[in-house]
């Protein structure tokens, strides 16, 4: 009887490896997630890259079962994600016109969910994204002052 309850973590352990190894292949890594100077400050340009790879797992552990919970029940999280997020768009923006896809510097891609058309051409263009009061997101364009609504495909 005892040696089925040894077996079980082990087993467990052999079923979710792939899972996990998967999961980092996709995963973009903490040092794509954070700006040089977060990671100078924090220290993780010293670190090993066995180390890297266990922060990294444990990261991608941490997103999918403590950060959900924690954007709604933690207050200082929730100020966080009041305040939004500033990027930039990657290359030549020409505006939006239905479905438009707007990749990010930091890695997310969001696409249009609100209809309208606005032509304007400019280059890796600074926006800010934020939660608008029906949870939903919008999306402006710093030097320009124009928003309009965007949904996250992904991160």
């Amino acid at each position: 009887m005892r040696a089925k309850f040894l077996l079980c973590p082990i087993i467990a352990t052999l079923l979710l490896a792939p899972i996990l190894l998967n999961a980092q292949d996709r995963f973009p890594g903490i040092k794509t997630l954070m700006t040089d100077e977060e990671m100078e400050a924090s220290g993780v340009n010293d670190l090993s890259s066995p180390q890297l790879d266990a922060l990294n797992t444990w990261l991608i552990r941490y997103t999918a079962n403590e950060a959900p919970v924690l954007q709604v029940e933690n207050e200082a999280v929730i100020e966080v994600v009041k305040q939004g997020i500033t990027s930039r768009i990657v290359g030549e923006f020409t505006g939006w016109s239905g479905k438009t896809r707007f990749v990010l510097e930091n890695g997310q891609v969001f696409e249009q969910r609100r209809r309208g058309r606005w032509k304007i051409t400019l280059h890796n263009p600074e926006v800010h994204i934020r939660k608008n009061l029906m949870g939903s997101f919008e999306m402006e364009v710093v030097s320009e002052e124009k928003s309009i609504g965007v949904r996250r495909l992904s991160r």
